[in-house]
Formats: structure tokens, C-alpha cells, sequence
């Protein structure tokens, strides 16, 4: 998944319309540059910022490779997936991309990904699979292909503003943390403290990371392991949709959806009105200049501490299966997803959390405090469902019945019957 904040903010930056006229023209014919090299073309999107380190890596790759020639196309604003589908139809087709949720499914049911097992099997590659978490590498694997690596992740954490809380004089979400006791109870109280303050106390923000942290937990998986049978209608799940409910309605929560314009999380947290949002290291370079100190805490848990779970963003690099030269975009693919491309990408504060091992100081150097919580999230993640995956559409789906609760156009036990026929529905095709 690619991240969903302010993608289209940098449009109209000079460096943003230079990646991509840069890209077009370099691309050339597949095969071989002029001096002889593999000719590689890599396809990303993202926001100017983003870009200008994914263009860091791909530099230092042509720099140190004697025989393959990388061209960069960057694609900023919010609709790279469409320009994918589209390139993969024509001539121009990147040899590897960034592929979005919306579409690896799709792409591995159309039998469009290069199987990369053999590669990830070799003892010589930048990337082995002992490289690539247990979790995600199930995530990538469809009819036993391997057909992904994580280019980093992004486990999500609650990010809350410590003076405020300092200044308001309630207890803060490490100090729940510190006495184990940081519990949906807890994030409840705190959120109507601040409610209570004149502030906005959680910002919630409707898209499966958030809702499913909500509604399941590491005890309470959202699907069965066949993808045949999925868990709306339990328990569980409407405990915490009811949960979430509550505090919207209560005005503890606030929904992002009922903003109004020129109001987002992250604005809201950076002038000082919101406590607590719920994101993944994207906000940690952003957060660089704040007027106040912030820390992060973990999603708390349901009930017991061994339900703890957080959404955990992770997209995956993708080889087509139509390039002309699968052991060149190799070389780079392993080269920018494997531990020195995601030290380029991500030095300085970084927008991401490491996949590989060795990096961790990336993410524990400079703020917040306790960054460490960071990576402690990777190990209770909750990816993106991969029977999600294979039924394009479900998703949203099932965020836009949560939207219609959470604008009172219907009650909880409406939402989920909804919900459970949707999936059911699409479970059974």
C-alpha cells in the first residue's frame, strides 16, 4: 500500500514534474542502453519528498553497477495505480513497480507478476527470503509464487502530543504503557479528557488499518487461513465497532471524514488541537519542526495485553512478468529492497520502518522518544488481508458501510449484516 497522506500536495513542485518528464525521457527501448548496459525501467508514485528519496537509491544503483542502467519514473498526485494498469497494456510497461493494494491481487490473478522464489533461494542475492518477514512474505506468496518484497513497512502507533498532555494534566499513553494498563478503557478516558479540555481527543481516520485495529486482534484474526470464511459477524468485531461508535458519537473520537476543508489529522495535530492520531512512521520528517514535544505509544489492546495489534502498511516491489531481462531488474530490485537501497532511502529521520536486519538505529536515531515502539509493532502486525486482495472492491466496500454508521445514516447491527453480505458474497466467487 502506498501511503495515503498529502500525495497530492506537491503537484505542482518543479522537482515533482522533473522526476517524471526525466523518467520519460530516459526510458529508451527495453533491452540495451547505448553504452551496452541492461536497461531497466522503474515505475513509483508518490509525493515530491517521497520521490526525491526513492530517486537517492536508484542513482546510487547505477552508480555502483557496471551492467544494468535504472530509468526512474516518478509519478506524483494520486493516481498512479490507474497509470500502471494503463502502462502494463502498452509498450512503455515498467520492468518493476510499486504495486498497490488495489491492484497486486488483480495482477496475480491476471498472472502478470514474475515468480521471484528462485532469486529470493540464492545464497548470493542482496535479498534472501529469511530477509523478508514471515508475515509479509505469506502476504506475497499466491499458488506458491513468490511474487513480492516489502520495500520497508510502516507498522501504525499512536502519536500523541506529550506537552499537551503535560499542560492539561492527564496521563499520558506511555504511562498507561508503563503500568500495562493501556487498554481501549484507557484510550477512551484520555480522549474524553481532552474532549473535556476544548481539544480534539483521537483523530480516527476510516480505512481498513484503523478499523481493523479496532475490530479484531491478534486472538481474533479477520479471516480464516482458506479465505473462505471472514469474522464481521463475531463477537469481537462488534464490541469494537460499537466501541468506535460510541466515541464518535460521544465526541471523544473525532472522524476525519466530518472535517471540515483545509482540516486533516495531521494539521490538526501540528497546530496543537488534536491529542492523539493513529499513523505509521510517515509523520516522523514532518514532525521534525513542531512547537511541542510528541511521543508514540502502541495501538493499545482490546482486554489483555496478548490481543495487542497494529495495522502495519507494507507495500510490495513487483517484477513484470513481460521484462526483457528478469536477472537485471534482479540485481536492482534486490539492491533497493534490500538492506543498503532502504538505508539510502530512509537516512536522516526517514518516512518508513526497515524490513531487513541491521538497520535499526535508522529508526531509533533523533524523535520521538520512545521510537522503539516502532519496531516492537512489527512483530503484532496486521497486514493487509490477502483474500482482500484477490476481490478488488471489497475493501471499500466495507469502509464505506462503516462510513454510512459513523454519519448516522445507519446503527451498528445494520453496518455489520451489511458488511457479512457483502464479504460473503464475494468469498463465494
Amino acid at each position: 500500500m502506498l501511503r495515503r497522506k498529502m500525495l497530492a500536495a506537491a503537484l505542482a513542485t518543479g522537482l515533482a514534474g522533473a522526476l517524471v518528464l526525466g523518467g520519460c525521457q530516459g526510458s529508451g527501448s527495453k533491452g540495451k542502453t547505448a553504452d551496452g548496459k541492461d536497461s531497466v525501467r522503474f515505475m513509483v508514485g508518490g509525493s515530491a519528498a517521497e520521490l526525491e528519496q526513492y530517486k537517492k537509491a536508484v542513482d546510487a544503483f547505477n552508480e555502483q553497477s557496471e551492467d544494468v542502467e535504472v530509468t526512474f519514473v516518478g509519478v506524483p498526485g494520486d493516481n498512479y495505480n490507474e497509470k500502471i494498469m494503463t502502462q502494463l497494456k502498452s509498450k512503455e510497461a515498467p520492468d518493476c513497480f510499486y504495486s498497490e493494494e488495489a491492484s497486486y491481487g488483480e495482477l496475480n490473478k491476471s498472472d502478470m507478476l514474475l515468480d521471484i522464489s528462485k532469486y529470493l533461494d540464492e545464497s548470493d542475492s542482496n535479498l534472501e527470503r529469511e530477509d523478508v518477514p514471515e508475515n509479509l512474505l505469506e502476504n506475497y506468496t499466491f499458488e506458491d509464487k513468490v511474487t513480492g518484497v516489502p520495500v520497508d513497512c510502516n507498522p501504525m502507533v499512536i502519536y500523541y502530543n506529550a506537552d499537551l498532555f503535560k499542560e492539561l494534566n492527564i496521563k499520558s499513553p506511555q504511562e498507561y504503557v508503563d503500568e500495562g494498563k493501556w487498554n481501549f478503557e484507557a484510550l477512551q478516558q484520555v480522549s474524553e479528557q481532552l474532549r473535556d479540555a476544548s481539544k480534539v481527543g483521537f483523530v480516527y481516520e476510516n480505512w481498513w488499518g484503523p478499523l481493523y485495529s479496532f475490530l479484531f486482534s491478534a486472538e481474533d484474526p479477520v479471516y480464516s487461513d482458506d479465505m473462505t470464511k471472514a469474522e464481521f459477524g463475531s463477537e469481537r468485531a462488534k464490541a469494537g465497532l460499537t466501541y468506535l461508535d460510541s466515541n464518535i458519537k460521544s465526541k471523544a473520537f473525532t472522524f476525519a471524514g466530518s472535517l471540515t476543508s483545509g482540516e486533516s489529522p495531521d494539521t490538526l495535530f501540528v497546530s496543537g488541537q488534536a491529542g492523539m492520531l493513529y499513523a505509521g512512521r510517515w509523520y516522523v520528517a514532518d514532525f521534525t519542526d513542531l512547537s511541542f514535544a510528541y511521543d508514540v505509544a502502541p495501538f493499545p489492546y482490546y482486554e489483555e495485553p496478548s490481543q495487542a495489534v497494529c495495522a502495519m502498511p507494507a507495500t510490495p516491489m513487483v517484477i513484470n512478468k513481460k521484462a526483457s531481462n528478469p536477472d537485471a531488474v534482479w540485481e536492482f530490485v534486490s539492491f533497493y529492497c534490500g538492506e543498503q537501497g532502504q538505508k539510502i532511502r530512509m537516512e536522516g529521520q526517514g518516512n518508513a520502518v526497515p524490513t531487513v536486519d541491521g538497520l535499526d538505529e535508522i529508526v531509533l536515531t533523533g524523535t520521538p522518544e520512545h521510537a522503539q515502539t516502532f519496531l516492537d509493532a512489527v512483530d503484532i502486525a496486521l497486514v493487509y488481508p490477502k483474500a482482500e486482495a484477490l476481490h478488488p472492491g471489497m475493501t471499500d466496500s466495507i469502509t464505506g458501510e462503516v462510513e454510512k454508521l459513523l454519519v448516522g445514516e445507519q446503527d451498528v447491527e445494520q453496518t455489520l449484516t451489511n458488511i457479512v453480505q457483502t464479504v460473503d458474497d464475494e468469498l463465494q466467487k
